[in-house]
């Protein structure tokens, strides 16, 4: 698997360096950006090990007290190479969620995502376009519950380079402003945080 996200952010680094060199691409748009993610569905691990059952409000229970919904916020740079295809480089993080598990223990998780995207266009209207997008996201926790002794809590929170995808729309305020909408997932620690399934809102300002 590792072989395939190496593979991944080889094949976007490639495709921006061919797309940015031919010559079909001279009129590069580059736009700066943020989004709240209104939705963020995370997964953890259900495994049952004592340093995940420290997360849970007891040991027979399947889910983490930390498994709620936050908010979360990211900015982003894109260049657009031209009507078709750009690449997009981001930092997010989403909101710290606490808990109360067992013992009466709190528990929280902050968690942040750099990633690296391929994003396609395919415009449906004068004013909109359906977007896609693939790349990758080094997604880290910062977790822990206090009053108690892990084992290996730095396996837990250790982050990974994970597979990322979305898709939406983006909508064309004027000619420098836009809003997009975007669905995505993202891929994390399986032995932690596994996944976030994300509904994002965006805003960008094209030069």
């Amino acid at each position: 698997m590792f072989l395939n996200k190496k593979f991944i952010i080889a094949l976007l680094l490639a495709l921006a360096s061919m797309a940015h060199a031919d010559g079909c691409f001279d009129n590069t748009l580059y736009s700066i950006g943020g989004e709240m993610s209104i939705l963020n569905r995370t997964a953890y691990s259900s495994a049952n090990t004592n340093d995940l059952n420290n997360f849970k409000a007891s040991n027979s229970d399947s889910e983490l007290v930390i498994r709620k919904n936050k908010l979360g916020f990211s900015g982003f740079v894109q260049a657009r190479f031209n009507q078709w295809v750009g690449i997009e480089a981001g930092y997010g993080i989403i909101l710290k969620v606490t808990g109360t598990a067992q013992g009466g223990n709190s528990a929280y998780n902050k968690i942040s995502i750099p990633y690296l995207d391929l994003i396609g266009f395919m415009s449906v209207a004068e004013r909109v376009d359906l977007i896609g997008e693939v790349g990758v996201a080094y997604m880290k926790s910062d977790a822990n519950v206090s009053n108690v002794v892990f084992y290996d809590l730095n396996s837990l929170n250790s982050p990974k380079v994970g597979f990322r995808a979305g898709a939406g729309a983006m909508f064309l305020i004027t000619g420098n402003w836009a809003t997009r909408i975007i669905l995505r997932y993202i891929e994390g620690n399986k032995a932690f945080l596994k996944s976030d399934t994300q509904l994002a809102l965006g805003i960008q300002y094209t030069f």
